[in-house]
């Protein structure tokens, strides 16, 4: 529900820029900035809102500090955001590419459930290019991902979601 994710995303902007303390550890800080960097992306199909476009960059910015420092950490996250900003840019090859590094990356280093979400976004992406077999091939191992993480809800939401 990208609706309320989006809501979710300008809270936590008023909350910070209204001087409230962040008390979370870093790396809650970090994950969160990423998951708004996805949803922003995703809302960046839909609008040319620069304030997603802001959310996003930052959010790859930050990637980019902490893959520079933690890279089996944090390096699947920022190939995920650099393919989904291959993917709104139309540069459809790189996206691709970017994709399938970040579930490589993420496999290598045990995040399954990064794993999970990036065949799934994979999936959509091949899904808007036109590309019904792909798309399908990435969904089954994104469903695969999710049930291997023991995400039993969102495998079957998915499953259920899926156009296939």
């Amino acid at each position: 529900d990208y609706k309320l994710a989006s809501r979710m995303v300008e809270e936590e902007r008023q909350y910070i820029k209204d001087g409230c303390s962040y008390l979370a550890p870093n790396f809650l800080k970090t994950i969160s900035l990423f998951v708004a960097g996805l949803i922003s992306f995703e809302l960046l199909h839909e609008t040319d809102d620069v304030k997603w476009m802001e959310i996003a960059e930052a959010s790859m910015k930050e990637m980019e500090t902490c893959a520079a420092h933690a890279p089996s950490n944090y390096k699947h996250k920022l190939l995920l955001l650099q393919a989904e900003s291959a993917f709104l840019s139309g540069e459809d090859n790189d996206a691709a590419r970017l994709y399938d590094s970040a579930i490589k990356i993420a496999e290598d280093n045990g995040f399954i459930q990064d794993q999970a979400l990036a065949y799934e976004r994979a999936g959509i992406f091949h899904l808007k290019q036109g590309n019904t077999c792909m798309a399908s091939r990435y969904y089954g191992q994104a469903h695969n991902a999710y049930l291997k993480w023991g995400a039993e809800k969102k495998a079957s939401h998915l499953r259920l979601q899926c156009p296939f």
